[in-house]
């Protein structure tokens, strides 16, 4: 923002934006417990409940994220204007959340209850959905940056945009739960976290939250024309990112090979929850995905 441009009226839009973020993450907390069926300050508060806690984190640090999507541009012209697109945009960011927790529950890890793990306190299972909802959050605020356009347009382009993110999540998940099978002999990626294996969970986040920075950087090869069709343009967007996940899988196991040679990464993280191994991982991952994200975007 440049702040010589600062007037009575954008400064009287700042507050209001603020005003606005912080009810829509007081609403995340409150929906959160609805759809939970929890008391949430009861649950980590009382009786420290240490995945709730991480669960509702990445919760309303996801929304908080999106969120940085929408006022990343321009004030616009009226304060009636800029109030239904930080709230159009908040509403729908809390609705993404909502679907992107059930389809991960239902769709992404089917054979686990992640609802009913995170109420019985199981932090790698917490941790791993509070991952999904960050990287689902990275990859929509970067619709939201990429289709800075007029509201119902952008709108559009957001949801279309955020069905190719859980497309290319859940297929990501998939691949790490096939690559979790495969290096440990049929063993389930499920019962790993649902065992409380906070490496395997780690490096299941640090994995996803990898490919949402390289499906950024989608962003500047597929630029947004406010003329063309907001579908189409999304659609094509989801193409190139699918594209960009897939060279970060290729670059990470390349990776995997050349930074961590000589050790058994099924045996370090699998088994014996070598959580800094794990960590190594994550910075492996992350690293490939902020190296693509800032030569591509």
């Amino acid at each position: 923002m440049n702040f010589e441009l600062l007037t009575g009226q954008t400064i009287g839009m700042l507050v209001m934006d603020f005003a606005l973020v912080f009810a829509v993450l007081l609403l995340v907390r409150v929906l959160y417990g609805v759809a939970s069926g929890v008391d949430t300050l009861h649950e980590i508060s009382v009786k420290d409940n240490f995945a709730i806690g991480i669960s509702l984190a990445g919760a309303t640090a996801a929304i908080g994220i999106m969120l940085t999507g929408v006022v990343s541009g321009e004030f616009a012209f009226s304060y009636r204007m800029e109030f239904f697109a930080i709230g159009s945009y908040g509403v729908l960011g809390l609705a993404l959340m909502w679907l992107t927790r059930l389809i991960f529950d239902r769709v992404s890890l089917p054979r686990l209850s992640v609802r009913a793990e995170i109420g019985d306190g199981n932090v790698a299972v917490a941790t791993v959905e509070a991952g999904n909802l960050l990287a689902t959050a990275i990859m929509v605020r970067a619709v939201m940056i990429w289709s800075d356009d007029a509201l119902i347009p952008g709108l559009i382009a957001v949801v279309v945009g955020y069905v190719g993110s859980q497309f290319i999540l859940t297929a990501t998940a998939y691949y790490r739960i096939w690559l979790y099978r495969l290096r440990n002999s049929g063993g389930r990626f499920s019962e790993a976290v649902q065992s409380g294996n906070l490496a395997v969970a780690l490096r299941f986040v640090g994995f996803q939250i990898g490919v949402a920075l390289a499906v950024t950087a989608a962003s500047g090869l597929a630029p947004y024309a406010p003329s063309g069709d907001p579908v189409m343009q999304a659609v094509v967007w989801g193409v190139v990112s699918i594209c960009a996940a897939v060279v970060l899988v290729i670059l990470t196991l390349i990776a995997e090979f050349a930074v961590l040679a000589g050790l058994d990464l099924s045996e370090e993280v699998d088994r014996q929850r070598n959580i800094g191994v794990a960590l190594v991982e994550v910075a492996v991952y992350l690293a490939i995905g902020l190296l693509l994200l800032n030569h591509l975007a």
